[in-house]
């Protein structure tokens, strides 16, 4: 250990005389003083800041992100409406006005390639916000292969769009014979023009951003603690149950519009054009509510295919207003609890009336027993049976009513009770503990009066 006063620190300078050990031990306690001094303070708060930082960043980027996808909606509705009037125009100018069409179908790609940025940034921002949300460094972490292949997927399904090309549709007329009306779309436009439609995806994604599920802190902090993903599913289930009627009109009348113009831009091709608007606006409906009076029929693939996906949606739209009708139709809980106190009062006054009735019957069969009327007992014999049946059958309709009423009792309720159960039990509780304490003191004034009167017999 080394000489008697040295510290124990000297052992790990075998040849340092005493005197050079100390000045050695306080230069390094004095250069550890100048370390911490020097040293930031962010160790005690730094993972708070840290951590507020990123919730900044995360608010940032779903706010950049509602943005974008607004602007992305909003751009693929002006490409379809200005794809509606290329057609429209198309069709009513007879190839008059080509500098304008052709104007407006440079516009629909420049608005369809300003939209594929726009897709792009969007996707951008779901990377950077999965990279804060999990701590990443890398990006290519948050890319795997099959969101980049829905990528690729929703930027095929934007780009698609009748491209601007010079269309030639001039019709020669010859002496004697009139040459045959030429289409005013090509098949490859009109494919591409009705392909537009699908840019309507869109409108999910921007509501789902846009509702109060993803503002609102309690939705999120609940449904996380519920394992609820918040995507456009819930959204919707949320819009069914708080309006029901509006979001089916919404989505009848859409669906009636847009298969309408499709239906009639498909029956133009073929056929002399006058008036299929009108006739695909009462064709499509007809086929959506499957009634089909068979007047007016599609010509073209494209129109029967048009006509049979509107079936497929006029079933399921039918199944949903049936169900929100049931819905609005059903009693609530009160008025289902009210309805069943009042039938059960009913049915309890219907049985005392049929028990009055089979003691009357039973009591005047015994009398005419005795008379010895054989006609008169054989009447009240059959009033008798039939008094009893009415008797039987009110009893079952008071116990299936009962039934019903128990089926009723809800969860909460039930809560209700139980709390109300448990209440009492601890309060019985604290009662008894309280006798018994207060039996323990008056046992102990027993047990020192006991010993107090034992002391002067000793003495």
């Amino acid at each position: 250990m080394g000489k008697v006063g040295l510290p124990l620190f000297t052992a790990c300078f075998p040849a340092t005389p005493r005197r050079e050990a100390n000045l050695e031990m306080q230069g390094r306690a004095k250069a550890t003083e100048v370390i911490i001094q020097n040293s930031k303070p962010v160790q005690a708060g730094g993972g708070s800041r840290e951590n507020l930082l990123r919730l900044r960043r995360r608010k940032a980027l779903v706010e950049e992100k509602k943005q974008i996808a607004a602007w992305s909606l909003g751009l693929a509705l002006f490409g379809i409406v200005l794809m509606v009037v290329h057609t429209e125009l198309l069709w009513f100018s007879h190839c008059k006005w080509f500098i304008y069409y052709f104007m407006v179908k440079c516009t629909i790609s420049l608005s369809t390639g300003i939209l594929l940025v726009l897709i792009v940034a969007f996707h951008t921002k779901e990377v950077q916000l999965f990279k804060v949300d999990n701590s990443l460094d890398d990006w290519r972490i948050a890319v795997s292969a099959r969101k980049l292949a829905w990528i690729l997927l929703e930027l095929v399904v934007c780009a698609v769009h009748p491209f601007p090309a010079e269309k030639t549709c001039s019709t020669e007329h010859t002496e004697g014979m009139v040459s045959e009306p030429q289409a005013f779309l090509s098949d490859i436009d009109v494919v591409l023009s009705i392909l537009m439609f699908l840019r309507i995806y869109l409108l999910p994604r921007t509501v789902l951003l846009h509702s109060r599920v993803l503002v609102d802190a309690s939705y999120r902090s609940i449904g996380s603690l519920n394992k609820i993903k918040f995507q456009y599913q819930f959204v919707m289930k949320i819009l069914m149950n708080t309006c029901p009627g509006r979001v089916l009109l919404i989505l009848t009348v859409g669906l009636w519009v847009i298969a309408s113009w499709i239906l009639s831009v498909c029956e133009r091709q073929n056929t002399d054009g006058s008036g299929q608007l009108t006739k695909a606006m009462w064709l499509i409906p007809i086929t959506f509510l499957t009634i089909g009076y068979g007047d007016v029929v599609p010509e073209t693939v494209c129109g029967k295919v048009v006509c049979l996906c509107t079936g497929v949606m006029g079933v399921g739209c039918t199944a949903l207003l049936v169900a929100v009708a049931a819905q609005k139709l059903e009693f609530t809980k009160a008025e289902k609890h009210v309805h069943n106190f009042m039938l059960d009062i009913k049915y309890l006054k219907q049985i005392k009336c049929a028990a009055a009735n089979v003691l009357g019957e039973a009591w005047l069969l015994h009398k005419y027993k005795k008379s010895c009327e054989s006609m008169q007992i054989r009447q009240h014999q059959r009033n008798l049976l039939r008094a009893i049946q009415v008797f039987r059958q009110k009893r079952l309709k008071q116990r299936k009513l009962q039934d019903q009423a128990n089926a009723l009792v809800d969860i909460s309720k039930m809560q209700m009770i139980i709390c109300d159960l448990n209440s009492d039990l601890n309060c019985s509780y604290r009662e008894l503990e309280r006798r018994i304490n207060s039996l323990d003191r008056k046992l102990d004034d027993i047990a020192r009066l006991i010993s107090a009167t034992k002391q002067p017999l000793r003495l």
